[in-house]
């Protein structure tokens, strides 16, 4: 999930490049895409298709409804531009409603190779899948076909009244939809589509995750990776979208309790009137995504028209089995919430005596622990003293609230997902800490503080073009980190598992998926591979501790 001035930053950038002299020809199933070839390294060249439609623009009438299969198109559509980004808080000047499309890049449009479909984060609420941070070159020496998407976002694509009205999940619904396409048309492109690994970051590994366990997706992928992020997230899943469209409902001076009246009425406001009413990051007044995005995943109701994305918890959908079980990789980075948290420190100084004030804030909302109980009293205590041994907050503990905020929303829920997934399919986890040259998202907004944060790791799979990093020096140690990265992500899509065999370029690494109900085993991703069984199994355990005594219900993770 990448800070807001991060996204304005690299979003900024997302203009096309330069045409080359080979421009080929695809035919989709909504007719012809002519793309670019591009450059990936000495001798190597790639296909790059951008900026085709999967979908017909959601706009008018089909704002908030599920997605329709894009109608298609006459002659040759120039596919060397990005379409338009989904409308954001940022205001970007290449948003558009008009904004489902896919990007695709191939090694090759002869033959059959694995597919990797990405899924940006962005908190639900920004980012895009062009090339300004997901450029694939890196990718093609592995000979596999890249998929980038863009899906709606915000209110726009989470929007619910929790009855039929307006259902939700209409983001989730479009992944569905560009996965559709995928099937229709990768082997165009030189794809198998028997052959597709889902994978995304942040608040995209949790659209990963929700579409790992959706009835919608039987057939569309085989395998899926999830970074940073999964359906069990604090942040993830929204439980109260009514009273979320009652409050847009409210700001833009509809006043209806009618949900089919309003949901009319906001078809009809201009779509930056609605984006200027998401809270996003701060929703509730809640600081650092410790409390559900207003606009994100729902529970669907039983009787919402056409089919249902999600019609239960994720929780009770795993614990009851009913998903696929398809191999998973599944992973966090060692200091993940530090992007937040030093960020958080320069733009509202006041944040620790927001957090020595209230300690209920410390409490994971979805253990469901009423605030002023004896628990929430217990719970939060008890973090406290682990962390920072009950000091009031202030910025000399920068790096211990980091750690808790680390667990908290990412690599507690993240184990616990790959720990209940392990019991029906292998997972394979890992941490990642490298430092180096490519931590691209950390040198962009100027932490100095040690440690891989939010998004870095994500620099060593793609080229993140608008950084503009330029070529690293060929001594840099992080180009071999990124080759390992690469390799062992291709391998997992390849054959199901992201060490099949001994590999000199993975010091002989053998990655051991973990085992059922347990985590014991992680892969640590730093200046070498290392496998351990948990490297945060002090904390891992506190957390474990403090779920089964206080957590209530079917939230308690």
């Amino acid at each position: 999930m990448w800070f807001r001035t991060v996204q304005l930053l690299v979003l900024l950038a997302l203009t096309g490049r330069g045409q080359s002299q080979d421009r080929p020809i695809v035919t989709t199933s909504g007719g012809q895409v002519q793309g670019t070839t591009e450059s990936c390294g000495l001798f190597c060249t790639y296909y790059s298709f951008k900026g085709i439609p999967y979908a017909e623009p959601p706009v008018g009438g089909l704002r908030f409804t599920n997605p329709v299969p894009h109608g298609g198109w006459s002659g040759v559509r120039d596919a060397s531009q990005h379409g338009n980004t989904c409308p954001s808080q940022d205001a970007l000047p290449t948003e558009g409603e008009d904004c489902l499309f896919v990007n695709v890049y191939s090694p090759s449009l002869i033959g059959t190779r694995p597919v990797m479909v990405f899924v940006h984060g962005g908190a639900y609420s920004g980012g895009a899948g062009d090339d300004a941070l997901y450029g694939a070159r890196y990718f093609m020496p592995e000979d596999v076909v890249i998929v980038t998407i863009n899906y709606r976002l915000g209110v726009l694509g989470f929007f619910s009244t929790g009855d039929s009205n307006a259902s939700g999940n209409w983001g989730i619904k479009d992944c569905v939809e560009a996965l559709r396409w995928v099937q229709r048309n990768i082997v165009a492109f030189g794809g198998d589509p028997n052959q597709v690994t889902l994978f995304g970051q942040s608040a995209g590994g949790a659209m990963v995750h929700f579409l790992t366990l959706s009835p919608l997706t039987e057939g569309l992928f085989q395998r899926a990776i999830t970074h940073s992020g999964s359906a069990l997230n604090s942040w993830s899943l929204q439980p109260n979208p009514r009273t979320e469209a009652n409050r847009l409902a409210t700001a833009l001076g509809i006043s209806t309790t009618d949900t089919a009246a309003m949901v009319a009425a906001l078809r009809q406001a201009p779509y930056r009137s609605l984006v200027a009413q998401q809270q996003g990051l701060t929703t509730q007044g809640v600081p650092l995504l410790l409390r559900p995005v207003d606009f994100a995943p729902v529970v669907e109701p039983a009787n919402a028209p056409g089919p249902i994305a999600l019609d239960r918890l994720p929780i009770e959908l795993i614990e009851s089995g009913s998903y696929r079980a398809i191999p998973l990789m599944a992973g966090y980075v060692e200091k993940d919430a530090l992007l937040f948290s030093a960020l958080e420190l320069v733009t509202n100084p006041g944040i620790f005596d927001l957090f020595n004030g209230n300690p209920h804030l410390l409490v994971p909302f979805v253990w469901n622990i009423q605030e002023g109980s004896a628990a929430s009293a217990a719970v939060s205590q008890a973090f406290r003293q682990y962390y920072w041994q009950s000091q009031p907050l202030s910025a000399a503990l920068l790096n211990e609230f980091t750690v808790y905020l680390t667990d908290h929303q990412f690599a507690y829920p993240q184990l616990e997902m790959a720990k209940r997934h392990a019991a029906r399919s292998s997972v394979y986890l890992y941490q990642f800490q490298y430092d180096g040259d490519l931590n691209l998202v950390k040198q962009s907004v100027g932490i100095t503080l040690p440690g891989a944060t939010h998004g870095d790791e994500l620099c060593y799979l793609f080229e993140p073009k608008s950084f503009g990093a330029g070529e690293l020096p060929v001594t840099s140690h992080a180009i071999t980190v990124r080759q390992r990265m690469v390799r062992m992500w291709t391998n997992f899509a390849r054959y199901g598992n992201p060490t099949p065999t001994v590999d000199s370029l993975l010091q002989g690494t053998l990655w051991r998926p973990i085992g059922p109900g347990v985590i014991d085993a992680t892969l640590n991703i730093g200046h070498d591979l290392v496998m351990e069984s948990n490297p945060i199994a002090s904390r891992y355990n506190q957390w474990q501790q403090l779920a089964q005594q206080y957590g209530n219900n079917i939230f308690r993770i």
